[in-house]
């Protein structure tokens, strides 16, 4: 009768704990970002933390349009190439990707998932404005370093024999745990999510979208990536060739918890015409009247 402990499931966690021991593992460098709907909270406390009030008042349909929105990858790939994980927290979404492999890395793709993130943030301005709440989007670098397995089955609980009871069969396929290895000890995420944290009394105003420095600098092992910084802007060069730019109003020292960084409040982003077809400039700070212009020419 074969035992929780001498499963794969239980070898494979007891391998993780001892290279934990060891020292032996790897960290991963990465960028990752969070997006916090602000003010949330206040309608939960308006509704006495009752989901059927909350549901009624139209805000569960919120979080609906929030992932319906950026519930996604905006990079795509497969194993060894780069790709995103999404996390929905309750009000908040959480994304990251690793940055481990430069030589898999398509240049094109690196940009247009800046891009993507920026016009992700625009959106979510657009959605949550329209029920009378706000967006705050945070993006920084760092790294990840996974510690223990990402799942815990009924395979670490039940001993069984060759044949088992309908039960049995269901507690082996039934799993416990979700621990995600791209966010396990994430301190790019940790980041967004601490500055986050900070608020407007600190200089991070709601429906306003800020980078952290570490951001850029990871993605500059990019293999064709220049990113040149200019006095309030970000210049992405693609192979030598301008690609997107990115405006910032504001520099905001950061310190926090050992943590000492620079975060950029990013109020426009143009994406140059020898990147694709046209130019487009994407103002940050005055999305409601681009949005009636849109309507406009609609």
């Amino acid at each position: 009768m074969p035992t929780p402990f001498e499963k794969k499931e239980f070898q494979q966690a007891l391998n993780w704990a001892k290279r934990a021991r060891a020292g032996e593992l790897e960290p991963v460098p990465c960028v990752s970002g969070w997006m916090d709907v602000c003010g949330y909270g206040s309608q939960l406390e308006k509704c006495s933390w009752d989901l059927k009030v909350l549901q009624k008042s139209g805000t569960i349909n919120l979080l609906s349009e929030v992932y319906r929105c950026v519930g996604h990858p905006f990079w795509i790939g497969v194993k060894p190439d780069p790709y995103e994980n999404v996390l929905i927290i309750n009000d908040g979404v959480a994304r990251t990707v690793d940055l481990a492999t430069p030589k898999y890395i398509n240049i094109i793709q690196a940009v247009f998932y800046v891009r993507d993130l920026i016009l992700g943030h625009l959106t979510l301005l657009r959605v949550t404005s329209s029920h009378g709440l706000g967006i705050r989007t945070v993006l920084a670098g760092g790294e990840r370093i996974q510690y223990s397995p990402t799942y815990f089955t009924g395979n670490s609980i039940l001993s069984h024999g060759e044949t088992t009871s309908e039960f049995g069969k269901k507690l082996l396929e039934q799993n416990f745990l979700y621990n995600p290895a791209e966010f396990q000890m994430n301190t790019a995420f940790a980041k967004a999510y601490t500055i986050d944290a900070k608020g407007s009394k600190s200089g991070f105003s709601v429906n306003k979208l800020y980078i952290e420095e570490a951001f850029f600098q990871r993605l500059e092992i990019v293999i064709g990536l220049e990113i040149k910084k200019n006095e309030k802007s970000l210049l992405f060069k693609s192979n030598g060739n301008p690609a997107i730019e990115l405006y910032f109003d504001e520099i905001i020292p950061f310190k926090e918890k050992g943590l000492q960084t620079n975060v950029l409040r990013i109020n426009k982003m143009r994406v140059d015409e020898k990147f694709e077809s046209e130019e487009t400039v994407i103002d940050l700070d005055n999305w409601e009247l681009e949005e009636e212009s849109d309507e406009v020419l609609s």
